[in-house]
C-alpha cells in the first residue's frame, strides 16, 4: 500500500468523524408553551424545537427548597414548577407563600413577579438540556420581561455523565466542585443587567436584546442559567437589588457528538478497505 493512499484513508475516516461533530448556528425561543411534561406539577420540562439547525432542548425548573437530613433548611437543590408567560419562561418554586415570600404564591395562584426566576428568599434557575449526543456552545441569553433588576447566573456542565442535582443532594454552593464551570474569562459567573436596555415589564418581544455569553466558546449537553446567585459564587461587590426575570430565548453554536457506533462502523469501513488494498497488491 503506497503511502499516499494510507493517508488518504485516514483523512476520510477523520472528515466521517468530523462531519457529525460540526457545529451550526441555532436559536431557540421560549415566548410560547412549548411541549409540555409532567402538565401543572413541580418537575415539569417543557420541550422545544430549534431554529436554524439546532436540535431540541428540554428545559426545566429548580430551586433550593429542598432541607438536609440533618435538618438544614434549603441545603439543597430541588425541583421546581417552570411556567410559560407572554414574557417568557419562568419559574415557581415549592416554598411559594410559605417562606416569607409574598409574590411567589402557587403554580395555580401566583401574583406577579413571583412567576419569574428569581431570588427573593430562594435562588430560581433554570436548566437547559440539548440531548444525548449534543453539545452546545451557548452564545446568548434573552431576557425577556423583567423587574427591579436582571442579573443573571451562567454556568456549562463540563463534568461526566449527568450533573449530580438531577438524582443527589447537591446545593449552589457546591456546583463549582459537581462538574459546572464558569463561561467567563474573567472567572466570573455573574452577568449583570442582563436585558441589556429593554423595557422593564415589557411583552414585546420585538423589544427584548441578547445578552453575549460564553467568551470562552465552551460547549456543553447542559447549560444552567439563574437568576444571580451568590451561593454559587460571591460577588466583588455587594449587590442587594433582587433579579425578577423570565427567559425569552437563547442562541448557541449546535453540534453533535460522534455516537461510539458511528465512530466503530466508519473505523470499520477503514479497515475493510485496508483489506482490500492489500489484496490487490
Amino acid at each position: 500500500m503506497t503511502t499516499r493512499f494510507s493517508r488518504s484513508l485516514v483523512a476520510t475516516f477523520l472528515a466521517l468523524i468530523a462531519i457529525s461533530a460540526a457545529e451550526a448556528a441555532s436559536s431557540w425561543s421560549f415566548t410560547a408553551g412549548g411541549n409540555e411534561s409532567g402538565v401543572g406539577n413541580f418537575g415539569n420540562t417543557r420541550s422545544y424545537t430549534g431554529g436554524g439547525d439546532g436540535g431540541g432542548v428540554t428545559v426545566s425548573a429548580w430551586s433550593d427548597t429542598r432541607n438536609s437530613p440533618s435538618g438544614t433548611q434549603n441545603a439543597y437543590i430541588e425541583s421546581a414548577y417552570l411556567g410559560t408567560y407572554s414574557g417568557g419562561l419562568g419559574v415557581t418554586n415549592r416554598d411559594g407563600g410559605t417562606a416569607g415570600d409574598t409574590y411567589e404564591g402557587t403554580i395555580q395562584n401566583t401574583t406577579s413577579p413571583g412567576h419569574t426566576m428569581d431570588n427573593s428568599v430562594r435562588y430560581d434557575s433554570m436548566l437547559f438540556d440539548f440531548g444525548a449526543g449534543a453539545s452546545v456552545a451557548l452564545k446568548t441569553v434573552t431576557v425577556g420581561w423583567w423587574k427591579t433588576d436582571s442579573d443573571l447566573t451562567v454556568l456549562a456542565y463540563t463534568g461526566s455523565g449527568k450533573p449530580t442535582f438531577l438524582s443527589g443532594n447537591v446545593g449552589y454552593s457546591s456546583l463549582l466542585s459537581n462538574g459546572w464551570s464558569v463561561v467567563k474569562s474573567s472567572n466570573s459567573a455573574h452577568y449583570t443587567n442582563a436585558a441589556s436596555g429593554a423595557v422593564s415589564q415589557s411583552s414585546n418581544a420585538a423589544g427584548y436584546v441578547p445578552l453575549s455569553v460564553n467568551d470562552l466558546n465552551i460547549s456543553s449537553r447542559y447549560w444552567l442559567v439563574g437568576a444571580l446567585n451568590t451561593l454559587v459564587q460571591s460577588l466583588p461587590n455587594v449587590d442587594t437589588s433582587k433579579d425578577f426575570v423570565k427567559i425569552a430565548g437563547v442562541t448557541g453554536e449546535y453540534g453533535r457528538i460522534p455516537e461510539p457506533t458511528s465512530a466503530v462502523l466508519a473505523s470499520g469501513g477503514l479497515l475493510g478497505l485496508l483489506a482490500l488494498r492489500r489484496r490487490r497488491r
